[in-house]
Parts: structure tokens; C-alpha cells; sequence
């Protein structure tokens, strides 16, 4: 029998990340059940300066944050940073930190730490795990695109997890989440003037454990807003921040190029594929065309409505680069 849980208890995989470290702050926000939620955020080295900041920044009145040692790699961790936790928000990411990927082979060490996620929850009862997915671009394109592998290895996970898990939610977020990916949104490719959708996730994941497994397990939500056009972000950017904006489209290759400089040259293939996609994924589709409108439950259910472009604006403050992406 599973031993008792504090109901209570979140820990944050990625906790130093900007999607971690977002859910933390929405989570040491709220209230759960007239008790405060208790936050372990998951960190390799709790002594590192990002670790140290998030701390400093994110630490309540009442100490409701704690640092626990652990990484996705390290199976036995994790399951001691889950020990009597009631619930898990995690995420996977295609970069593997001090290490460049340079065979497609190797993109698989994603899988190989969702796995060990997954385990270590069923391992220690968690009642709950909340995932950070995105959907299967191979299913989606009828087997058109097989090498967007940092989505359709999430999809993978996703798929591991329902079958593994009782209590399992995933969340999908949209394009653009945050300043890294916005850092090149004006030199998308030529094709990319279709329209794209968003919404801050932070808040999502909260309401989520908030509403609780029995009432969210086995759903997908999807982190979106009213669909916009590179040119109308550019003229919003420009009217929000007084800074001069422009569209200058990228060829796919570039653009994988350019991307590919952040995880390792087996990734070039991955977003020439995604920006492929991207131009030709149907209009009618929702979710990186992947799902039908009617599938979107996170407004109704989660009482949530989207958020915008210019509103991630005003609530980052982001003003732009600070230097250009230059493709070598």
C-alpha cells in the first residue's frame, strides 16, 4: 500500500527554468484548500547562483520553498526528491545541459529522462503529475514530418505516462513562451505569416492542481490565446515598448541553422522540419495543427481566459535582443 501523503506537496522539475520557476510563483500565490501548497523545486546543484536567486526572489513569509537535489538524468533522485510528495509538475527539454548534440540519435536522452520521471512517481505514489507536452507532429502530418523530435518525443512521454500513471494531466503551451524563443520571432521564415497562438502556462499548471487529479487527470489543456500574425506581434512590439521592429523573414534553413547553435548540430533538422510544418499546417487546426477547436478545454474548465501578445509584453517587460542572432 502506498505509504500516507501530505496532500500538499508540489515538487518543480526545470525549477530554474523560466517555465519552472513561473509555476513556482503561481503556485507559492495560491491557497490550496485553506492551506498553502509547499514547494520542492528540483535543482542539480542547490548552491548555484540560479538556484540561490530563485530562493531569494520566490521564498514566502512562511518558508514554503525548499531546494531538493536532483536532475532528470539521475533516476535515484528523483526518487528521493518525490518521497511523499502529493504532486509533480514536470518537464523535459531537448537540450542536455553541458553537452551538444550532434548525432539524432542522441536527441533520445529526452525520452530517457521523461522515463525516469514517470517511474519515479509510480515509484513513490504521486497522485498527481502535471506534464509540459506538445503534441505528435507525426501523427498530425500523416507521417509528412518524422524528425521534430523535440515535440514528438514529449508526445511520446505523454503517451508513457497515461499508460504508467493513474493520476496524469498534460499541458500543452503555445508558440511563444518567453524572451528566448520571442529573441528571433521577427526573423521567422518566409512563410510563417499564418497565425499563431499562445498564453502564458504558468497560472494553467496552479489552476490545475488547484482543481485537483480526480477532476483533470487524463486531460490535455492547451495554453492558447486569439490567434495573431507575425506583422500584427511587430506593430504591438513597436506600439508597447517605442522600439523599431521589422518582420525579416529566414529561409527554413537558417532558421535551423540558428537554432541549432542553442542544442547541437542534430537539431537543424528538427526545426527546419518544424518551420516546414508551420507553413503548411492546416488553418482550420488549432494547437500546432495538430487538434480540432473543439478539443480546447482549458477556458471552460479551468476558468481561464487567454491572454496576448501584448500582454506577455507589459507583463515581461521585454523590450528585445540586446544583440542579434547572426547565422554563421
Amino acid at each position: 500500500m502506498p505509504p500516507t501523503q501530505p496532500h500538499h506537496v508540489i515538487v518543480v522539475v526545470g525549477a530554474t527554468g523560466s517555465q519552472g520557476s513561473g509555476v513556482i510563483r503561481a503556485l507559492l500565490s495560491d491557497k490550496f484548500g485553506g492551506s498553502p501548497w509547499l514547494v520542492r523545486a528540483l535543482t542539480k546543484d542547490p548552491s548555484s547562483d540560479k538556484a540561490q536567486k530563485l530562493l531569494s526572489e520566490c521564498q514566502t513569509s512562511d518558508n514554503r520553498l525548499s531546494l531538493v537535489t536532483g536532475q532528470v538524468y539521475d533516476a535515484e533522485s528523483l526518487r528521493n526528491a518525490f518521497a511523499g510528495a502529493y504532486g509533480v509538475f514536470a518537464m523535459t527539454s531537448e537540450r542536455h545541459p553541458g553537452k551538444v548534440i550532434t548525432e539524432e540519435r542522441e536527441m533520445e536522452h529526452e525520452l530517457d529522462a521523461g522515463r525516469n520521471i514517470i517511474m519515479a512517481a509510480k515509484k513513490r505514489y504521486v497522485k498527481h503529475l502535471v506534464f509540459s507536452s506538445l503534441p505528435d507532429i507525426i501523427k498530425a502530418s500523416d507521417g509528412q514530418f518524422k524528425k521534430i523530435y523535440h515535440m514528438n518525443i514529449k508526445a511520446t512521454i505523454e503517451q508513457l505516462a497515461r499508460k504508467e500513471l493513474d493520476g496524469f494531466t498534460s499541458l500543452i503551451p503555445g508558440e511563444y513562451a518567453g524572451a528566448g524563443l520571442l529573441y528571433s520571432i521577427f526573423g521567422l521564415t518566409t512563410r510563417l505569416t499564418r497565425q499563431v497562438q499562445a498564453l502564458k502556462a504558468d497560472q494553467l499548471f496552479e489552476e490545475i492542481f488547484g482543481l485537483g487529479v480526480e477532476k483533470t487527470k487524463g486531460k490535455t489543456y492547451l495554453a492558447l490565446s486569439s490567434r495573431t500574425t507575425s506583422e500584427s506581434m511587430v506593430e504591438t512590439f513597436t506600439r508597447v515598448t517605442g522600439r523599431p521592429a521589422v518582420h525579416s523573414p529566414i529561409s527554413f534553413e537558417e532558421f535551423g541553422q540558428l537554432s541549432s547553435s542553442l542544442v547541437g548540430p542534430a537539431f537543424k533538422e528538427d526545426d527546419i522540419e518544424m518551420m516546414q510544418w508551420a507553413a503548411i499546417a492546416p488553418s482550420d487546426k488549432i494547437c500546432y495543427g495538430a487538434l480540432n477547436p473543439g478539443e480546447e478545454q482549458s477556458s471552460v474548465e479551468l476558468g481561464l481566459t487567454a491572454s496576448s501578445f501584448e500582454d506577455w509584453l507589459r507583463r515581461s517587460g521585454w523590450t528585445g535582443p540586446r544583440e542579434r542572432y547572426k547565422v554563421q
